[in-house]
């Protein structure tokens, strides 16, 4: 009777953990204080219990590889850290990417937890957790952009182009949600989460969202086990009309970046000005290349600056690049390159290949459809330099990783047969 309580004890604990980890996700759209309390506390909460109840670890360990991965990236980047960090200038570059390593080393041990003990968890309970907190967090983030008179809806960050990478995650779990349902549901649903999904990320202005969150949704619709091939035609069809109705309503905002994109890359070939959106990521590319070369061992943020200062002097058309040197390079692999050289470029590159092989392993198109939406939006951004930033794609890949594999939907048909013996 004991050991029965303490395993369903162990269940509980680790599930409501997890819940609590996934409803920091969703606050997060709101307030980005109080939801990082409650991921770091639900992280630490996990771990008590791993310690606790060591014994019941599940063998062979699963999910190594990815598990690896990420406590590399983690290793590479607190070890830049502890070397460098320093009060000065760039205090802000060392402290974002202290708060980005230690939320993807917490990550590593999080995949270690969640996959190798057993726990029981309602499918039921996870979509509907997914399918409401979706639309809530849409609906919010439309709410913002027409009552708000803003240009671009940021949410509760400050920039919008990380309000549309956290859209993406949340979109994506729900999107996985509505393709488990059935029947004439699923097509009413999947109409309204294209159309409404699809508005919030084009009020963010952010092209590169823009451009391939369509291709993500078609691509977790072709891959997705419950959609086959007569249900797939219906809804490329419903895909294709939304698409098609979105860019006629959204026209205006569309239009707006389109010019601004035509504009950057107009002023960058005619007359060699970098100091443009686009022309800026051209050269921060350029320098990182370079300064990432000059040091593949690595260096410090104030090395790679003063470098970065040296190649705009010598050449204006990279004068861009120190618009941002204060921040970073607007590239996830060329800003790991530029910091922490080979090292730091080779760790993101292997820990973005066991998440897409985990994925293949485990028939997951959820998480590798998550996976690549992360590798997209680091070629023009750095994903893992914010906070909020790295803790929504570490929640959103852990969901996808532990619960929506085919590997978690058959233990947990393991675990029901068990006990119904």
């Amino acid at each position: 009777m004991k050991t029965i309580k303490n395993k369903l004890s162990l269940d509980v604990v680790l599930f409501i953990a997890f819940l609590m980890m996934l409803a920091s996700q969703y606050l997060l759209i709101f307030d980005s204080a109080r939801p990082r309390k409650i991921f770091y506390t639900a992280g630490y909460v996990a771990i008590l219990a791993m310690f606790i109840c060591y014994k019941r670890i599940n063998k062979p360990l699963k999910n190594l590889v990815p598990m690896l991965a990420s406590l590399l990236l983690a290793g590479t980047i607190l070890i830049w850290v502890a070397l460098f960090k320093n009060n000065g200038a760039y205090w802000d570059i060392y402290n974002s990417y202290e708060t980005s390593g230690k939320i993807i080393l917490l990550f590593s041990v999080l995949i270690f937890i969640f996959s190798n003990f057993n726990i029981k968890h309602n499918t039921v309970l996870l979509d509907s957790i997914f399918i409401i907190g979706g639309i809530l967090a849409n609906v919010y983030a439309i709410h913002q952009y027409n009552f708000h008179s803003e240009q671009r809806i940021e949410l509760g960050f400050d920039r919008a182009t990380m309000a549309a990478y956290i859209i993406t995650v949340i979109d994506i779990l729900l999107l996985h949600a509505v393709l488990n349902r059935h029947g004439w549901v699923r097509y009413v649903l999947f109409a309204f989460t294209i159309g409404l999904t699809f508005s919030a990320i084009i009020f963010t202005g952010t092209r590169a969202a823009i451009l391939s969150y369509p291709i993500l949704c078609l691509l977790l619709a072709f891959t997705h086990s419950n959609v086959n091939k007569q249900h797939l035609i219906k809804m490329i069809v419903f895909f294709a009309c939304l698409l098609a109705a979105a860019v006629y309503i959204f026209q205006q905002p569309l239009e707006k970046r389109l010019d601004a994109l035509q504009h950057d890359i107009k002023t960058l070939q005619n007359s060699n000005n970098s100091r443009t959106s686009v022309g800026a990521r051209v050269a921060m590319f350029e320098v990182g290349v370079n300064t990432g070369s000059a040091a593949p061992l690595g260096q410090s943020a104030e090395q790679r600056n003063a470098r970065i200062k040296q190649l705009a002097t010598k050449d204006t058309s990279l004068g861009g690049s120190v618009t941002y040197m204060n921040v970073h390079l607007h590239n996830e692999l060329i800003d790991n390159y530029s910091l922490r050289g080979i090292a730091g470029a080779g760790a993101l590159i292997l820990f973005y290949l066991s998440l897409l092989l985990c994925a293949w392993q485990n028939r997951n198109p959820t998480l590798m459809v998550m996976t690549l939406s992360l590798i997209v939006y680091g070629l023009s951004d750095v994903i893992f330099f914010s906070r909020e930033g790295s803790i929504v794609y570490v929640i959103g890949l852990l969901t996808a990783m532990i619960f929506l594999g085919k590997r978690g939907e058959l233990s947990v048909q393991a675990e029901t047969l068990h006990a119904a013996k």
